[in-house]
């Protein structure tokens, strides 16, 4: 016997949670909580009580054990409605949780127009933000640039719009302007990928 299209559903969705939330640091845990608290869940207040750790201290691990096992309650309690809503939410935060990470070097080939120009050069490092790219070209603060570049042979190639937000020696930074929810998926897809090479490569056994 089949289970129902929704439990299914479900079942990816937690899976993909439990995942995630047992990789956060204390201070993505504490900013998760909150989250639910736009949501209807009065009957469990108790559970919605944002910890309090004193200054410049960690959670120990019970205490973190404590809170995660709070989030799951949280989450096997919501109806259909108020877990997409939740998820929704999650993927947002998500994403403004990813800006606020270190660049990831890399090296990314990619094509960059501004003014008329087509310049062909390269991405030092990247962010949920923005870039760092490679030319000697002139640029001025605050100009519009287009940028891009290709993900792999079997997809099509990313191409973003962004301002220069500062100047370099030899290059610019750039920050993404309006970006769609296709866009945002594809940019973390392609930072946690880069994320996960680097800290391979500097991983001591």
């Amino acid at each position: 016997m089949q289970e129902p299209s929704w439990q299914v559903e479900k079942k990816k969705i937690l899976t993909r949670l439990s995942i995630a939330i047992y990789k956060m640091t204390d201070e993505q845990l504490i900013a998760l909580l909150h989250l639910f608290k736009d949501l209807d869940l009065k009957q469990n207040e108790k559970l919605l009580e944002i910890p309090r750790p004193k200054p410049d201290e960690t959670f120990g691990a019970r205490d973190r054990q404590l809170l995660i096992a709070r989030f799951f309650l949280l989450i096997n309690q919501l109806q259909e409605a108020d877990l997409l809503k939740f998820m929704n939410r999650y993927e947002q935060k998500r994403f403004a949780m990813l800006r606020e990470f270190p660049r990831v070097p890399c090296n990314i080939s990619l094509d960059l127009a501004a003014n008329g120009r087509a310049i062909n050069c390269f991405a030092t490092d990247i962010s949920a933000g923005g870039m760092f790219v490679e030319s000697c070209e002139s640029f001025t603060m605050g100009q519009s640039v287009s940028i891009c570049f290709s993900l792999g042979q079997d997809q099509l190639p990313l191409k973003l719009k962004g301002s220069v937000v500062r100047l370099e020696h030899g290059g610019i930074g750039v920050k993404y302007e309006s970006l769609t929810r296709y866009q945002i998926e594809i940019l973390k897809d392609l930072i946690n990928r880069l994320h996960r090479k680097v800290s391979t490569q500097f991983k001591v056994d």
